[in-house]
């Protein structure tokens, strides 16, 4: 998972004009337009970076995908022959010793002041969220603003059916088959992470969490769904044209534009480590990560190697 999906499922697991209109520090917010281009291969976007002796093959992916979407796997499977390593986006890590810790974080995402009143400029998107996912009036009414964030997102996705293991999954199975090890970029531990954000959010960015929420709540599942369609496609401009407004919540939140950032230099390094091996690899990353401004490739290409995009 991204750095930030890896912190909306930790966060879930703990539970889970705009009138809050705040500068969000968002390094994927723009895009290297020559990168973005749609694929000539069947199946999702593929880019290339390579040097004398060694090929990497980037696979771009989405955060989720709708249950039951199919893609064609015909492209991995070939370019997991052969390969030295398969490496994806960072991990977290908890263990049994951060339950104590989990519990009393999730006491902080509940609030004795009620939702409605704590979020009074939200009530008309808050009823409307509320009746789309089937939920009763005084549903969330305990949580904080940022509580009731996170737990109506983990709610909108089970209603939606998005399955957030897709399609990292479909992917480590397949290079088991291929015999092929698969390796994160780098591995963090989750629990100084959310801590962070819970302990240090204001007032003010839990608010603007909760409306990125319920804006999205409110719009439907049809962007997310034309996203994955687009993605499965090999079209690269609407596979990133899908929602991002609960990660922009998240980016609001202290540490995650910094998270973010260390996330992707962490998949950096590991790609530049992986060039030293001659032969062929492939790489999962998020789709936006690997075309965004000072991103992934961004990266790659200013150290020298030599970038080919999905269109070639």
């Amino acid at each position: 998972m991204r750095r930030l999906a890896l912190l909306s499922f930790a966060m879930a697991a703990l539970i889970a004009g705009p009138a809050f209109a705040q500068a969000i520090d968002d390094p994927e917010a723009n895009v290297v337009e020559e990168l973005v281009v749609s694929a000539k291969l069947p199946g999702p976007a593929w880019w290339r970076i390579s040097d004398g002796d060694t090929t990497i093959y980037l696979l771009g992916v989405l955060q989720a995908l709708p249950q039951g979407q199919g893609w064609d796997t015909s492209v991995l499977e070939r370019r997991l022959d052969g390969a030295f390593a398969v490496i994806l986006p960072p991990e977290g890590k908890a263990g049994l010793g951060d339950i104590p810790a989990a519990l009393a974080l999730r006491g902080r995402l509940k609030s004795e002041v009620p939702l409605d009143t704590a979020a009074a400029s939200l009530a008309p998107k808050l009823a409307r969220a509320r009746a789309a996912l089937g939920k009763a009036p005084d549903a969330y009414r305990q949580w904080s603003p940022l509580g009731a964030g996170v737990a109506m997102a983990g709610d909108y996705r089970k209603a939606v059916r998005l399955e957030s293991a897709e399609p990292e999954r479909t992917i480590a199975r397949l290079a088991r088959r291929h015999r092929v090890k698969v390796r994160p970029a780098a591995t963090y531990k989750v629990m100084p992470v959310i801590r962070t954000a819970v302990r240090g959010h204001s007032p003010e960015a839990g608010l603007v969490c909760l409306e990125g929420v319920l804006d999205e709540v409110n719009a439907g599942a049809g962007a997310a769904r034309a996203a994955a369609r687009a993605w499965a496609m090999g079209d690269v401009r609407g596979a990133i044209s899908g929602p991002r407004n609960f990660q922009r919540c998240l980016l609001g939140l202290p540490g995650m534009a910094e998270l973010e950032r260390r996330g992707t230099e962490d998949e950096v390094e590991a790609l530049s480590a992986a060039m030293k091996t001659p032969g062929h690899a492939v790489a999962v990353y998020g789709v936006r990560s690997l075309v965004a401004r000072d991103g992934v490739l961004d990266q790659m290409r200013a150290r020298g190697f030599q970038v080919s995009t999905p269109g070639e």
